[in-house]
């Protein structure tokens, strides 16, 4: 309870200082004072735990710290004039209570709905479950948090390769990881900040497009499209059902089989809930910056207010370490609006000058982080940064394939760029650039993971052609058939999507990840064990001692490791280790001793790699519960 009340103190003091940075409505705050105290915890923690490490200490600092500015503004407005700008309620053309209760929330429910029922969740049986897109992912993620908390050392280690420091974006994580040190249980240290992040991502889609638009309805229906879309898989299912109807049940029970992923048939174009929100936190995060970034990057483009720019500015420095593909798609739009800027404008001056600003702040501030744990991970790593067109696409026609996974958005691309006006017209060239530079370069050794730009770029084509949607449904007004033909248009835009988030939900809870003997386990390792132990693990990413306990171990899974750029030094690793566990007693003790492992952790899965019970034998056993043992190195049992 205590880190719920830590964090929600950050939130309320965003909202505060939200009300005295922008004249804007009870929505626009609620949504940017979000921001702002996540922003606040999950960056200003990072300089006390240089110092101190990530301590209750160095919270407490942060809190201290972060009060100071509402100290000084008490002081100077004085207490009953605070009160009345505070409680002040205002609605705008922007956002109402119609268009929050019945677009926002819904949306906002599925989200809440497939997030609680994909993490941790509780079994008859003790143990643990995840549902489909979480399977995978999930584990990493808990072993960041946990480690983060237990080991509280800062920069933190990469807890599935010991040894190395953690160069992966971890400030979400990071945030989840403050709960836990105060006690919040590890479900809930997950579950209460990403529903936070998630209402918070939507309502700034929905301020983006209003930004954009300048319309009530065309923001519905770029919520609608984007959370809902999908491509249209759905016609493979459909045409196959006509001859089997197992092949549109499947889509709700086989793994990964749905119409926005369907690989035998190149539908490469994942639902933003299903694949990109509720499995990948850091980039449920980067996107839930990226909305304010945007919108402060469009209204300093439009205004040409210094203001802006340094607002821009001080947000942008904050998301190498939150995500580093939506702090790249900044990038890259804000010098596809700079140039067109500079090229349009009159006040050219004033205009180099502001992105000048806005540029130098970001390197001030954001380089010290990207040079400690971005480019130390990249430069001269050849699994990052290589030429490769087409991206993904490798059997189907250029436009087929966009075709048929971009649907409706693709369809009209076009058209609702010529309709587009001057200002939008810039956002979009700026997206263009955005996809050209993704379908050019493969930024991470996984080659999918581009789609983490392609999104940011579809996000705003999608914002774009529900503009010229809305356009097109006033210019057909007296047409018959005109609300036929746009109830068939938002369903070729949403079936997909729709059907892939069924699936999603019919997947919840349904893959145990931890059996109660492994968290059992883990608990044990918590409270008996150095917090800096290394443990010899199997590789497998079900790893209770990493993801649960919060400890390093020699070598994870290589779904974490490989992809995160240290191929090699799984190579090497797991070779080593295959070869261990099969050797002498005498040769595993010289082995751990020289890689500084205290303990082995010999559960299910390492019993499946190992079978050479001699040397097991041999070792000092700890405790076990069920079938999941651990052992120490240096004794023996003779």
């Amino acid at each position: 309870m205590i880190g719920i009340i830590y964090y929600l103190v950050f939130l309320i003091l965003g909202f505060i200082y939200s009300k005295y940075l922008f004249k804007k409505d009870f929505y626009f705050h609620l949504w940017i004072g979000s921001i702002i105290g996540n922003v606040i915890l999950m960056f200003g923690i990072m300089i006390p735990s240089i110092i101190l490490g990530f301590t209750i200490i160095s919270h407490l600092l942060l809190l201290i710290i972060s009060c100071i500015p509402l100290i000084i503004i008490l002081k100077k407005d004085g207490i009953k004039s605070f009160k009345k700008k505070i409680i002040s309620f205002d609605e705008t053309n922007m956002m109402n209570h119609k268009i929050f209760g019945l677009l926002i929330i819904p949306i906002f429910f599925i989200i809440a709905i497939l997030l609680t029922n994909h993490i941790l969740v509780p079994l008859d049986n003790g143990g643990v479950a995840s549902g489909q897109s979480t399977y995978g992912d999930l584990n990493m993620h808990l072993g960041f948090i946990t480690s983060i908390a237990e080991q509280k050392a800062f920069p933190p280690n990469y807890v599935f390769l010991s040894g190395t420091k953690l160069n992966y974006p971890f400030l979400v994580d990071s945030l989840s990881s403050s709960l836990y040190l105060f006690g919040t249980s590890l479900r809930m240290a997950i579950l209460i900040p990403s529903y936070v992040i998630s209402l918070s991502l939507i309502m700034g889609f929905y301020f983006l497009s209003y930004k954009i638009t300048s319309s009530k309805k065309a923001s519905i229906i770029s919520c609608i499209l984007f959370f809902l879309g999908g491509g249209l898989g759905f016609i493979y299912f459909l045409d196959g059902a006509k001859s089997d109807i197992t092949s549109f049940t499947r889509i709700f029970t086989d793994y990964y089989h749905t119409p926005t992923n369907f690989n035998e048939m190149n539908i490469r174009w994942a639902n933003p809930i299903c694949d990109m929100i509720i499995p990948q936190r850091t980039t449920m995060a980067g996107w839930f910056m990226l909305m304010p970034t945007l919108w402060l990057l469009i209204e300093a483009s439009k205004t040409n207010k210094r203001k802006y720019f340094i607002i821009l500015a001080l947000l942008a420095s904050t998301m190498p370490m939150i995500h580093t593909h939506s702090f790249l798609s900044l990038g890259v739009i804000s010098l596809g609006m700079m140039i067109i800027d500079l090229i349009v404008k009159k006040e050219k001056k004033q205009t180099f000058y502001n992105y000048l600003i806005y540029g130098m702040i970001v390197v001030v501030l954001a380089f010290p982080g990207l040079f400690y744990w971005t480019f130390s991970q990249t430069i001269g790593n050849e699994s990052f940064l290589k030429f490769q067109f087409n991206w993904v696409n490798k059997t189907d026609p250029y436009i087929w394939f966009y075709l048929k996974n971009w649907g409706i958005t693709f369809i009209f691309l076009i058209p609702a760029f010529l309709y587009a006006n001057k200002d939008n017209k810039k956002i979009i060239l700026s997206a263009i650039l955005l996809f050209i530079l993704a379908e050019l370069i493969i930024f991470q050794p996984n080659e999918y993971d581009n789609n983490k730009l392609f999104f940011v770029s579809y996000l705003i084509f999608v914002i774009i052609v529900s503009d010229y949607l809305v356009y097109l449904y006033h210019k057909l007004k007296g047409v018959k058939g005109r609300i036929f033909f746009s109830i068939i248009i938002m369903i070729l835009g949403t079936l997909s999507g729709i059907l892939t988030i069924g699936r999603e939900y019919k997947s919840g809870g349904m893959y145990q990840t931890f059996s109660l003997d492994m968290i059992n386990m883990s608990e044990y390792i918590k409270n008996n064990t150095e917090k800096d132990a290394i443990f010899l693990t199997s590789d497998t990413h079900i790893n209770p001692v990493a993801s649960l306990s919060g400890r390093n171990i020699y070598l994870g899974s290589s779904l974490y490791v490989y992809f995160h750029g240290l191929g090699n030094e799984y190579h090497q690793r797991n070779m080593a280790m295959n070869n261990i566990y099969h050797s002498s007693y005498e040769k595993l003790k010289d082995f751990c001793q020289k890689n500084n492992i205290t303990y082995i952790y010999y559960g299910d899965y390492e019993k499946a790699i190992n079978n050479n019970w001699d040397t097991i034998n041999s070792l000092e056993k700890v405790i076990s519960f069920g079938r999941e043992e651990l052992y120490k190195i240096g004794v023996t049992n003779e």
